[in-house]
């Protein structure tokens, strides 16, 4: 499997990196942006990769208070979600190491928390780094000072400050150990 996260592109100025954050906390504390079902839809075959593929727990009790309605709908996402996966298999080619799709693995309630987190963690930093233009608008938040934190502000005015002294101590240190070419004995 690739590399399970996805680190955060450079280029990104420290202040949209920060509106991008305080937005994703927000999506988080809402809980409905990264929820299962819309991870699966945004993303089926990240989603399969790490989670669809495992035969999820029998055990668990089953909703006996349903309707019909419910029914039809998840059953409808389900069709789409099967649908996307399957064009997204088919684009891959005949060359991938991508599981099979006909094959439902087995995997501990555990492994399969762990693969939950790593998934959703995937999710965070690609919603951090902008790849999700699909979903989100982008623009609204990088513009928004309303996201800005004044104390993450300043404390990267700080760090900047720091390593801007640090720098100009090892330039000065090199400038003072540049050989000249003549032995010192």
């Amino acid at each position: 499997m690739q590399n399970k996260y996805i680190p955060i592109t450079k280029n990104i100025p420290k202040t949209i990196l920060n509106r991008r954050f305080k937005k994703l906390q927000e999506l988080i504390d809402n809980e409905e942006y990264f929820s299962e079902e819309q991870i699966r839809m945004r993303d089926p075959l990240l989603y399969f990769i790490y989670v669809g593929q495992y035969i999820r727990n029998q055990n668990k009790k089953q909703d006996t208070n349903f309707n019909l309605s419910e029914l039809l709908i998840d059953q409808i996402q389900k069709q789409e979600y099967e649908i996307h996966l399957q064009d997204m298999y088919d684009k891959l080619g005949p060359n991938h190491d991508y599981p099979n799709l006909m094959i439902e693995a087995r995997i501990k309630d555990t492994d399969l928390e762990d693969q939950e987190d790593i998934l959703i963690r995937l999710m965070h930093d690609r919603f951090i780094n902008g790849l999700d233009k699909d979903f989100i608008n982008y623009e609204q938040i990088d513009l928004n000072e309303d996201y800005d934190d004044q104390k993450q502000i300043n404390i990267d005015i700080e760090e900047e400050y720091f390593e801007n002294i640090n720098m100009d101590e090892r330039n000065e240190e090199v400038k003072q150990s540049e050989y000249t070419g003549i032995q010192d004995y």
